[in-house]
């Protein structure tokens, strides 16, 4: 009878390994699947952004980075999927209530006898007590009290994983607007310089073509002809290399507000104003040390990183005690032999894997080092900030020592320049004299505007390591113009003295703002 049931069902079974057995294997992916996804994801990757439409300034350029920054969505995105883990977890604090059903169905009847122990006869026909086929459902509430107390603490350990989360978008969103402030100041200096550049270029190349082609014809010594080349080689090395060096700061501004690599643009110059003041905080040492505690994410991160660290351990101790599990419920079967086909029950049961008494005091050793390498970890992270703060104030002095020191170099030799070009002397000077002079008054216009830019990525740094966050708590709506004047208005306040006393708290006001650059 076990043989001919087997046989019927074993077309069923030997089909469903079949298909389980096929799909364990993945298939690799082909040239025209990663084509297909790769050209998806080049119309993916600009999609629903607002068009570039004009020239960009420079709070234009933080607004479209903060919104558009495939880096910054990531971090967004990973918040967003620590929210809902977090939000799970509270569902493992519910108890269990388990419905089930089902259909018991054979091809003969459960019947059974009975047979004395003693004399062996049988006492009773053979008989049964279950129909052929029957309905059965029941509907069960179980309550773990051991598991509730554990599912609490990783609920409280989910929750601390979406504050860290969200402050370390707030430090991908630092470093971010740190990065294109430093991109925006060179671009724009290759921008302005690229006019200047270019004639003293051409004039250079032209020299050093005539120079060639003078030492073809012998009309200098082959020595002196050399020495000539090796001039203005040289000038041509340091034009160029100063000037590709600009323009790569353009390409690293693209990719930070998410442009097209093909796409062409310009920098808004205002030329009232070319060079902004570099206001750098009046805040004593002391000061911004405290400011840096309180704003820093990555302090904060450690903090948080503890708090999950301590209830690690309260979970591992909790695990020692056994389970106390209650249960009621209701159940129904079809069975026609049954007196009562529907009955409720209640119930309590006490259990403990008693092997886990002994991995209990590891388990426990374990959490606790990973409690005190979480205090270890928010000690160096607390050093790593307070020297953060002195070295970009130092670095910020050097800057503007640079600054100070290059302008005043390049004043003198623009005046070098206008003087001995605009005079009889011009017609006395070689043709490599001219040029070297010419490539003296643009490369020191060249370092001002490169000591310009440090001093602008240098006063980036000094917020970063001071933790100012960029964003307002609160956005009218996600449009680029919008958010540029919110970070403008910021940054203004910064510049004259009104620096923040904390970072968004306010969980709706930081999701509103998250949503609204989100797009």
């Amino acid at each position: 009878m076990f043989s001919q049931s087997f046989s019927r069902f074993s077309p069923l079974y030997l089909s469903i390994s079949l298909l389980t057995g096929c799909s364990l294997t993945p298939a690799p992916l082909t040239d025209a699947d990663r084509q297909t996804q790769i050209g998806a994801d080049q119309l993916t990757l600009f999609k629903d952004q607002e068009p570039l439409t004009g020239p960009l300034t420079l709070y234009q350029a933080m607004s479209r980075a903060l919104k558009y920054n495939q880096d910054h969505r990531v971090k967004m995105m990973e918040h967003a999927v620590a929210e809902g883990q977090a939000s799970l977890a509270k569902f493992d604090l519910l108890p269990d209530l388990v419905a089930a059903a089902g259909y018991d169905s054979r091809d003969n009847f459960n019947a059974s006898n009975s047979r004395g122990i003693e004399d062996g006869e049988e006492s009773l026909r053979t008989s049964t007590s279950q129909d052929r086929s029957r309905f059965m459902g029941d509907l069960n509430l179980r309550w773990n009290i051991l598991d509730f107390g554990v599912s609490y603490f990783r609920a409280q350990q989910e929750g601390n994983k979406v504050l860290m989360t969200a402050e370390n978008r707030r430090k991908i969103s630092h470093n971010i607007i740190k990065d294109l402030r430093t991109a925006f100041w060179k671009a724009l200096s290759a921008q302005r310089m690229s006019a200047r550049i270019d004639p003293v270029l051409a004039d250079a190349r032209s020299a050093l073509q005539k120079a060639e082609q003078a030492e073809a014809e012998k009309l200098r010594s082959p020595l002196d002809a050399l020495r000539y080349r090796k001039s203005l080689l040289e000038i041509v090395r340091r034009l160029e290399a100063l000037l590709d060096q600009q323009r790569l700061a353009k390409s690293e501004l693209a990719g930070l507000i998410n442009l097209p690599p093909n796409q062409d643009f310009q920098l808004a110059d205002d030329t009232n104003n070319p060079w902004p003041v570099i206001s750098k905080p009046k805040l004593s040492i002391e000061q911004m040390d405290e400011l840096a505690l309180q704003l820093r994410p990555e302090l904060r991160q450690e903090m948080y990183q503890t708090r999950i660290g301590a209830d690690e351990v309260k979970k591992a101790m909790l695990r020692m005690l056994p389970g106390v599990e209650f249960q009621l419920g209701g159940n129904y079967d079809s069975n026609s032999y049954l007196l009562n086909q529907n009955w409720g029950s209640i119930g309590a049961q006490i259990s403990k894997n008693l092997f886990e008494l002994l991995s209990a005091p590891t388990a426990i050793a374990t959490a606790e080092t990973q409690e005190s390498l979480a205090h270890t970890k928010r000690l160096a992270a607390y050093m790593a900030i307070i020297t953060q703060v002195r070295m970009s104030q130092q670095q910020l002095d050097l800057a503007e020592n640079q600054l100070q020191r290059t302008t005043e170099l390049d004043d003198i030799n623009q005046k070098i320049h206008h003087h001995v070009l605009n005079s009889e002397l011009a017609e006395a000077l070689s043709s490599l004299e001219r040029v070297r002079i010419s490539v003296d008054s643009v490369l020191s216009a060249l370092q001002k505007h490169q000591a310009y830019a440090d001093s602008q990525e240098a006063l980036a740094k000094l917020y970063v390591s001071l933790g100012f966050d960029p964003l307002p708590q609160t956005i009218e709506n996600g449009s680029v113009d919008t958010l540029a004047k919110a970070i403008e208005i910021i940054d203004k306040e910064w510049q004259h003295g009104q620096f923040p006393t904390q970072a968004i708290d306010d969980p709706k006001s930081a999701g509103a703002a998250k949503n609204q650059i989100g797009g």
